[in-house]
């Protein structure tokens, strides 16, 4: 790190962080040192490159989260100290031991087959009869039958009668005595 810069920029939630981050290596030759989390939601954006290059990546990252309001302050430390370069040599050994992931790359053969399935007809006919029946026997409801269903299958049935007297919105405020003289009534 010698002759080196340290750009720090704070700021307020993660999203200004990478902004920050991004602005800043896209702007200039600078390295990205750390992103550090603080508590209570601020983070710290760390750089490290050549002085001029640092000040414009900071300058560039400062401008590019002014508009979001997230910037809490920055600041570069030009020509660090090596006594202050060892609170950072920790860092940068743990991203140089981090052992690269090897990326396996599996290529597939598309396969072809061809299966001849034979179609079917359907049979339609008894079903048909069997709904039909259904919805005649539904449309007529003893009042014991209507007594055991909640308020909501009630009101599920009372939306599929056609001639029930009552209006959409009645039905959806209407309480579980209003609902059954209705259905008993059509």
């Amino acid at each position: 790190m010698t002759k080196e810069a340290l750009g720090l920029v704070e700021v307020r939630g993660y999203i200004g962080a990478v902004v920050a981050a991004d602005a800043a290596l896209k702007a200039a030759n600078v390295s990205l040192l750390n992103v550090e989390r603080i508590k209570a939601g601020l983070h710290t954006v760390q750089l490290v490159g050549d002085v001029g290059a640092v000040k414009a990546a900071v300058d560039s990252a400062v401008a590019s989260i002014s508009d979001l309001g997230c910037l809490m302050s920055s600041h570069v430390i030009p020509r660090l100290d090596s006594q202050t370069e060892i609170l950072f040599t920790d860092i940068r050994k743990k991203d140089i031991q981090k052992p690269a992931k090897v990326v396996e790359e599996v290529i597939e053969e598309a396969v072809v087959v061809s299966e001849v399935v034979e179609e079917k007809p359907l049979v339609v006919e008894s079903i048909s009869e069997e709904v039909i029946v259904a919805q005649e026997a539904s449309s007529s409801y003893s009042l014991e039958e209507l007594e055991k269903l909640k308020v909501v299958e009630l009101r599920s049935i009372a939306y599929r009668e056609p001639n029930i007297g009552l209006t959409k919105k009645q039905i959806k405020f209407a309480n579980k005595k209003t609902l059954l003289d209705a259905l008993l009534k059509k």
